[in-house]
């Protein structure tokens, strides 16, 4: 289980949209705004259910605990004034380190499109300095929390990496999967391999090579261009 949360309008709904409902990303202008909770079963390599939360849930009124769920991904509008959101992510950060120490916590920092990529990288660089300030003032103990930060965006493939990096701490058989495609490599010659699935274009594993952003794109792009026309063939 997967838990999307944070303010509205900061692009939740798209996410999920775009990712698992095939919507271009031009049509999520026209969503409505979440009033309760959404959720999405996508079954792949592992089945996934994801609770799309209005802007107003938090810990106390999620009619769930945190204890379900294996991932937390706060998203957080980067043009955003930042008091706000980041204040419901501590709040978010500090019930699950009370109530669900292994939940994986992660933070979309979202609609990266919006900004020049000189602000962009500043605004990103913000964020989490504001965030570890905000943690360490209610309490050391918290600077060793693992939280990660990944820059988002829907019109490009910075949305499917981050993403798909959240599921390899998902999959218990990952190390078997990327030992697989290793040995692939070596035996094609390839000079890299990724396990798509291939309706979300999320990856589900890859080789030991690093991840270069163009190869990522161009595989996704291929895979747009199959999921379009490969009905015809």
């Amino acid at each position: 289980k997967i838990l999307l949360v944070g303010l509205r309008r900061s692009g939740k709904s798209s996410i999920r949209e775009v990712l698992f409902a095939d919507m271009p990303p031009k049509e999520t202008f026209y969503l409505e705004p979440t009033m309760r909770t959404r959720k999405t079963v996508y079954d792949t390599l592992i089945p996934l259910e994801i609770w799309d939360c209005p802007g107003t849930t938090t810990a106390e009124n999620l009619g769930a605990p945190l204890s379900q769920f294996n991932a937390l991904i706060f998203v957080i509008d980067m043009r955003d004034l930042y008091t706000q959101p980041i204040s419901r992510l501590v709040e978010w950060i500090t019930a699950a380190t009370r109530d669900a120490p292994n939940l994986n916590l992660e933070v979309f920092v979202h609609k990266a499109e919006k900004l020049p990529e000189d602000d962009k990288i500043e605004n990103f660089r913000q964020i989490q300095e504001r965030v570890a300030d905000r943690l360490l003032d209610i309490s050391a103990l918290y600077e060793s929390v693992p939280l990660n930060f990944h820059l988002t965006s829907i019109y490009d493939h910075s949305l499917r990496e981050s993403f798909s990096r959240v599921l390899h701490k998902l999959i218990p058989s990952l190390p078997y999967l990327e030992e697989l495609l290793n040995v692939f490599c070596a035996n094609s010659q390839s000079p890299k391999a990724f396990l798509f699935d291939v309706h979300s274009r999320l990856y589900l594993a890859t080789d030991a090579s690093p991840v270069d952003a163009a190869t990522h794109g161009l595989f996704c792009d291929w895979l747009e261009l199959l999921n379009a026309f490969g009905g015809l063939f």
